[in-house]
């Protein structure tokens, strides 16, 4: 017979233990796993969530695998793409052409961008574009200095095995997204 009181009690069924840490008492949904050169099982726990008078509080927390994790810059890149104007395609250079302008605007203000995943970019020399022309004749068509954005280059995106996330957004963050008429609810990658 446990020394819980009856209101933990309740929720211990089989397959679960509990544990009392201070005055908090803990679930966890328990098993075992035969492990290669060690005589007995080794006992496995998972947390389920803490037992209250009123029921378990389950948690939000997920576990994700650490073992490849990668760091992008998101904010400023994101917002140079959802300004980008129309007009900035249209030139005497092909779309292709002017597709990798862009992505050399966002290279030279930010090398690490998400963006660049996986693109080659041909030098600029070999797309017979000039990079400063270009950077100006982006901020004239979208009526922005990019300077503007930098506050953003500190927004992340940190990509997982198993899920991509976003740093938090300072308030001046949001100020400039707002700014921009720009929304980050999610991932939008």
């Amino acid at each position: 017979m446990s020394n819980y009181p009856d209101w933990v009690n309740a929720y211990k069924e089989k397959g679960t233990s509990v544990k009392k840490v201070g005055n908090e008492y803990y679930l966890y949904r328990s098993t075992s796993k035969r492990i290669p050169g060690k005589k007995y099982p080794q006992p496995i726990q998972e947390y389920i969530g803490t037992i209250t008078p009123s029921g378990v509080i389950q948690t939000n927390i997920r576990k994700i695998s650490t073992d490849t994790v990668r760091v992008y810059e998101y904010g400023m890149s994101y917002v140079l793409k959802e300004i980008l104007p129309k007009e900035f395609l249209i030139n005497s250079h092909d779309k292709e052409t002017l597709r990798y302008a862009f992505l050399h605007i966002v290279k030279h203000f930010s090398p690490r961008s998400y963006l660049l995943r996986g693109v080659e970019l041909p030098e600029p020399e070999e797309l017979h574009i000039s990079l400063s022309v270009q950077i100006k004749r982006y901020e004239r068509l979208a009526k922005i200095s990019i300077k503007t954005l930098y506050p953003l280059k500190e927004l992340y995106l940190v990509e997982t095995k198993e899920c991509d996330m976003i740093s938090e957004i300072t308030l001046e963050m949001e100020e400039i997204l707002k700014e921009m008429g720009v929304r980050i609810d999610g991932i939008q990658v």
